[in-house]
């Protein structure tokens, strides 16, 4: 049993908590790792986003590319990717995916979310996401960056273990009395939301990431 991380903020109707964005970067960046660790091509061939993250009962995160054909994955997927640009190594690999993480983080703190008011994010996270989400491959921060951020914030901080803010994400969707379709009435286009980056990001984001997140998208 599990629950993607749309689903569990469409139960909710509003953004990811500050914790649980450290929470779900530390376990997501440690199940890369494993990923990465077995250097298995045929287990990394998912995008990671709101709708292939998957919040697991016991407090871990996985990842799958089952299910998500239906939606637009454009604003999280790397624009190396996008651009068919030649990619072989699994340090690439591991790029691509940090991006789309990256993204999917950002999309979480931001779900139903005015466009009028500014995400709420720490100095420090806002400054891994935006690592993270670098549009050059080699300035994009590592597997490994990320999880000696996360150790940081853990050292330094009151927080819970991350498991235990996932755990509470999957239990908010289970014991959900009405239950939930991602896939039906979100109120959420990822083209539509992300073509208004250069309104709403503009306090919080850098330059080249708000290029690169409209160069994902044709003009009309």
């Amino acid at each position: 049993m599990h629950v993607s991380l749309a689903e569990a903020l469409e139960v909710r109707g509003g953004p990811l908590e500050e914790e649980e964005i450290w929470a779900i970067l530390n376990q997501s960046a440690e199940s890369l790792q494993e990923l990465f660790r077995k250097a298995d091509p045929s287990a990394l061939g998912f995008i990671i986003s709101p709708w292939s993250l998957l919040l697991l009962p016991s407090g871990s995160v996985s990842f799958t590319d089952e299910n998500v054909s239906q939606q637009d994955l454009r604003a999280f997927t790397a624009p190396e990717v996008l651009q068919n640009q030649s990619l072989s190594s699994l340090s690439d690999v591991e790029k691509i995916h940090i991006y789309s993480l990256g993204m999917t983080l950002f999309w979480g703190a931001d779900h139903e979310v005015p466009q009028s008011q500014p995400i709420k994010l720490g100095d420090h996270l806002n400054s891994i996401l935006l690592g993270m989400c670098e549009d050059v491959i080699y300035a994009r921060v590592s597997v490994r960056t990320v999880l000696d951020a996360c150790s940081a914030h853990i050292r330094n901080s009151n927080c819970a273990p991350s498991f235990s803010y996932v755990k509470q994400l999957v239990r908010l969707v289970l014991g959900s009395l009405s239950g939930v379709s991602v896939y039906k009435n979100t109120g959420f286009s990822a083209a539509s939301r992300y073509l208004s980056l250069p309104i709403y990001y503009q306090k919080t984001w850098n330059k080249n990431v708000l290029l690169m997140c409209l160069s994902c998208f044709p003009v009309f």
